[in-house]
């Protein structure tokens, strides 16, 4: 796997004010129907039986051990459910979710990635500059949303997980990315490409499909326990990551990294010359090399010195 980078400029105005970046990769899937609600509470982690218009919550497909599918983030109009899917991941879902629609439910799936635009603002100013742009400022509780008219153009608003302090997606129309891309350069957001996002997302912890988001983990592991109701009826794997919760005790837990040199994504983290985890993703910027990692709790626990090869790596608390 690559490493990725980030320039100075860019990660001070992380810092500082805040960034825009382009995250269209990410799948975009609208379900409709009176099961619609039905069908992905009894099939993912969080509670999600209704919900307002303007609302959102975030919750994960898991496999019947518990593992992770993907994570998708929901956004309720009044007769229909918006899901984001991980990069370039709607077409698996929506497949995996029709293998789960009974004779009797009213659910359909429409995956509407090509015809969407997503960006997303990070950082401590990133509401101040949205407000600018011309859109509410409010506080919006996380994963909620609203509508936005700039004349022939409407636009969403949605609060995401924060990088730096906050976090938006502005979502449109793709033949609307043009207008929507420039009104919110024009407020002096500094643009981050892929490579510096990645960066700001492991510096933040967050975890990736593909990267941490894996059926190698469960939900528990990646530090996602805002994303799982443990009072809501059956879903896929709840046995599992009920018995983990209930119990107190993960065999591994996701952390953020830093190294004294290069560090490679898939590298095996050695503690005392034992196995101690695996890195799964790593970047290179201002603060040097960092990364993110499952490593166990026994390790976790013992503050055992950590390494990589002959790299000393570090978790950062």
């Amino acid at each position: 796997m690559t490493t990725s980078q980030i320039r100075s400029d860019v990660y001070q105005a992380a810092r500082e004010t805040a960034v825009l970046t382009d995250r269209s990769d990410l799948g975009v899937l609208l379900f409709s129907g009176e099961t619609r609600f039905d069908l992905i509470n009894r099939m993912s982690t969080q509670k999600v039986l209704a919900m307002a218009k303007g609302t959102g919550t975030a919750t994960i497909l898991t496999t019947d051990i518990g593992r992770i599918i993907d994570r998708l983030l929901l956004y309720a109009t009044d007769s229909k459910l918006y899901a984001l899917t991980s990069e370039n991941n709607s077409d698996p879902i929506a497949h995996y979710l029709m293998r789960f629609v009974f004779f009797r439910d009213d659910f359909h799936i429409q995956d509407i990635t090509s015809d969407t635009v997503i960006f997303g603002v990070y950082g401590p100013q990133a509401r101040p500059k949205l407000a600018q742009a011309g859109f509410p400022d409010e506080d919006l509780p996380l994963h909620h949303w609203r509508e936005v008219q700039f004349g022939d153009v409407t636009a969403y608003l949605h609060r995401t997980d924060p990088i730096h302090g906050d976090g938006y997606f502005v979502m449109g129309q793709a033949n609307d990315r043009a207008a929507l891309w420039s009104r919110l350069l024009d407020t002096g957001l500094v643009v981050a490409d892929a490579a510096a996002f990645d960066y700001l997302r492991i510096e933040a912890g967050l975890p990736r499909y593909g990267r941490e988001l894996t059926g190698d983990y469960i939900p528990l592991e990646a530090n996602l326990w805002g994303d799982v109701s443990f009072n809501k009826g059956c879903y896929i794997g709840q046995e599992i990551i009920a018995r983990m919760e209930s119990r107190g005790k993960l065999a591994k837990k996701l952390v953020v990294l830093t190294a004294d040199g290069p560090l490679e994504a898939g590298s095996d983290l050695q503690a005392n010359g034992k196995n101690a985890g695996t890195v799964t993703s790593t970047a290179v910027g201002p603060q040097g090399t960092i990364g993110l990692g499952y490593i166990k709790t026994s390790v976790l626990d013992s503050e055992s010195e950590l390494m990589v090869g002959e790299t000393a790596v570090t978790i950062n608390h």
